[in-house]
């Protein structure tokens, strides 16, 4: 793993943008439906601002640094594409007036993935939330 971005992810982490903030206080600790999320995460040779494993899901939060941006928000999407990833990309201004909007797109997207996905599918109980793996040892 490359150092620079380990780095600079680490520092994103503990200087978070205010529509980041928030939309980590929404998905933080596993409260979305028992999916768990990470920020800041490194997906060579980016990092994604947040991402669901289990979902193959990325979300990005966008300011008014991308406006004018959107031909390197193509390639980067393109990019979490070609592994199989689904991109979600929010405004902060969506972040901070439809929060309830946003978390329920998330969801209906985290389960919509889950569902397509013969490998993690047992893991969705009927009431659309993701059971924890079962511990081992």
């Amino acid at each position: 793993m490359d150092r620079r971005l380990l780095s600079f992810a680490r520092q994103m982490r503990h200087e978070p943008s205010p529509a980041e903030l928030e939309m980590w206080r929404l998905l933080r600790h596993r409260q979305l439906a028992g999916f768990r999320f990470r920020r800041q995460h490194i997906l060579e040779p980016y990092i994604a601002d947040f991402y669901c494993a289990v979902a193959a899901l990325v979300i990005e939060v966008d300011g008014e640094t991308h406006l004018g941006n959107e031909s390197a928000d193509a390639t980067r999407t393109e990019s979490f594409e070609s592994r199989g990833l689904r991109v979600m990309r929010f405004w902060n201004t969506e972040v901070f007036d439809g929060s309830e909007s946003v978390l329920e797109a998330v969801y209906r997207t985290c389960v919509e993935r889950v569902k397509g996905n013969p490998k993690v599918r047992h893991r969705l109980n009927e009431q659309g939330q993701i059971r924890p793996k079962p511990r081992t040892g």
